[in-house]
C-alpha cells in the first residue's frame, strides 16, 4: 500500500540513492547539498513509501505566494504507477494549507517526459531561462492553485 509521509532522517541515505539514479545530471545534487536540504526551514520533503519501502520523494521549497519543487524522484522500478503523481498531489494540499497561490518548478528543455509528466498534472510553461543549464535551457512552469 502507499502511503505518503512527511520526511525523517532515516530516509535520507535512500533518498540520495534515488536521486542518484534517477534523476539526469542537470538536476543531481551532492551528498553534502541534498543532505542539507531536510534541515533548512524553508524546504519540506515528503516521502513515498510502498509496504514500509521509500520509493520516491518530493522536495518543496517554501517561499511568497509559491512553493517551488525542488526534486521530485521516483525509483525507476516503480515509475509509470502513479506515485509521482499522488507526490504532486500532495505538494499541492500542502500548498493550499500554506495559503500559497501556485506551484513552480523548472524543467530541462530536453526532458521531454518530465514536461509532459507536468503537463499532464496541470502545470504549464511560464518562461524559459536560457542557458540555465550547460547544455541547454530550463522552462520554468506553474500550477496555479
Amino acid at each position: 500500500m502507499l502511503k505518503i509521509i512527511d520526511f525523517t532522517d532515516e530516509y535520507k541515505e535512500k533518498l540520495f540513492e534515488i536521486q542518484d539514479f534517477v534523476l539526469l545530471s542537470n538536476d543531481k545534487m551532492t551528498k553534502e547539498q541534498f543532505f542539507d536540504e531536510f534541515v533548512r526551514d524553508t524546504r519540506k520533503y515528503f516521502v513515498a513509501l510502498l509496504d514500509s519501502n521509500p520509493v520516491g520523494y518530493i522536495g518543496l521549497y517554501i517561499y511568497d505566494d509559491d512553493l517551488n519543487i525542488i526534486q521530485i524522484a521516483v525509483e525507476k522500478e516503480f515509475q509509470n504507477r502513479g506515485i509521482g503523481g499522488v507526490l504532486l498531489e500532495r505538494a499541492k494540499k500542502f500548498a493550499k494549507e500554506l495559503n500559497k497561490k501556485s506551484l513552480s518548478l523548472e524543467v530541462d528543455e530536453k526532458n521531454e517526459i518530465a514536461q509532459n509528466f507536468y503537463k499532464k498534472n496541470g502545470f504549464v510553461v511560464a518562461n524559459v531561462r536560457k542557458n540555465y543549464y550547460k547544455t541547454s535551457d530550463a522552462l520554468i512552469m506553474f500550477c496555479y492553485l
